[in-house]
């Protein structure tokens, strides 16, 4: 199948420098709650090798077969490569605008309330984090060690979705304490580019895309799967956590935390130190993330054929719920689009990578 490409280019200012067609190859991935990462392969005398800076910002914009042109990627030019072979070639490295996040860490001392330690709805948590660190609270007038606010971002208002939950977090890089408490949350983020130079921190209850589980399916049958594989993984399972906060020896404080797949024939501990969080929803929460992690893992994969009646842009997106026939238990389950990366030719001709988790 066949998409058209081009790409417009922005300098920091947000005006608009080169549209782009002429590229050689472009190669991008979109992940949910996460950057992803954009490369543009061109010519070594291209006029945009010379004139890029950095922080200028590539967007993709992409035509599929049954759909219309759209962006689907904006990223920030940060690293340029070249090299001589046959002909000379440039790569420019662009992450994607969520990378923006992890130029500021969470400025606050320790145990400052609603600003390095919550007790909230998740959304509230994220959005509070965010315009504390990188929006226009990020003030010392607020209290924050130095002024951090990123021009151009906004959060969007709070609607104190997703889970309830308690979260410490002094002094971690801003991204990284979003994304794992995104893996409890109730719900993805995203940072969402608004006008040529604004971009919003942006929560979704549930996940970053639709509910197509009644119209997208994958099955053999339907010629949209090949090379399915299944895998059952318990091995290093765990599910009670044993979470350690402050104190020492018999006065340390302690909370056990049992996971979904606890039962008594199925009792299997681990231990966290937790140290900085002195109250039981805290070290609950810290307990809840290990399990998290170590759950058992049902893995089903399988290569995504795009049909005509079943194409990445135009019947699912990122994010989006989708369900899938399991030829080995014969069972429907509901998997997430988790990240699509994609190859694509000055001509157009693509191949697409569709990465997809359990939901």
């Amino acid at each position: 199948m066949t998409s058209y490409y081009y790409l417009n280019v922005y300098d920091t200012s947000g005006d608009l420098q080169f549209v782009v067609t002429d590229f050689n190859v472009i190669r991008y991935a979109r992940v949910v709650n996460a950057p992803g990462l954009l490369e543009v392969t061109l010519r070594g005398d291209h006029p945009l090798v010379q004139a890029v800076e950095n922080n200028w910002q590539i967007e993709v914009w992409r035509k599929p077969d049954g759909g219309s042109f759209a962006r689907d990627f904006v990223g920030l030019m940060k690293q340029q490569e070249y090299s001589y072979g046959d002909q000379s070639r440039a790569v420019l490295t662009c992450p994607g605008l969520m990378s923006m996040l992890s130029w500021r860490i969470v400025a606050w001392h320790a145990g400052v309330s609603d600003r390095s330690v919550f007790s909230a709805a998740a959304e509230t948590i994220m959005k509070t984090l965010a315009g504390y660190n990188a929006g226009s609270n990020a003030t010392t007038a607020n209290g924050r060690l130095r002024n951090g606010a990123i021009s151009g971002l906004s959060v969007e208002a709070d609607g104190a979705g997703g889970n309830s939950l308690d979260w410490v977090c002094p002094y971690e890089n801003l991204l990284d304490t979003l994304q794992r408490l995104a893996s409890i949350a109730g719900g993805d983020f995203d940072l969402v580019k608004t006008a040529v130079d604004a971009w919003q921190i942006r929560w979704y209850t549930g996940q970053l895309g639709s509910d197509r589980t009644a119209s997208v399916i994958f099955a053999l049958e339907r010629g949209n799967m090949g090379n399915p594989s299944y895998q059952s993984k318990r091995i290093d399972e765990r599910t009670v956590c044993i979470v350690g906060g402050p104190g020492e020896d018999a006065d340390r404080e302690t909370a056990i935390v049992t996971g979904d797949d606890y039962s008594a024939a199925n009792d299997r501990e681990t231990f966290v130190n937790a140290t900085d969080c002195d109250t039981s929803g805290l070290l609950e929460t810290q307990g809840a993330a290990a399990l998290k992690e170590t759950r058992a893992q049902q893995e089903f994969s399988f290569d995504v054929i795009q049909t005509p009646a079943m194409v990445y842009g135009v019947h699912y997106t990122l994010g989006d719920l989708v369900t899938a026939v399991n030829p080995f238990t014969a069972l429907s389950v509901v998997l997430k689009v988790e990240q699509v990366t994609i190859t694509a030719a000055e001509s157009g001709a693509e191949t697409i990578d569709v990465k997809m988790a359990m939901a």
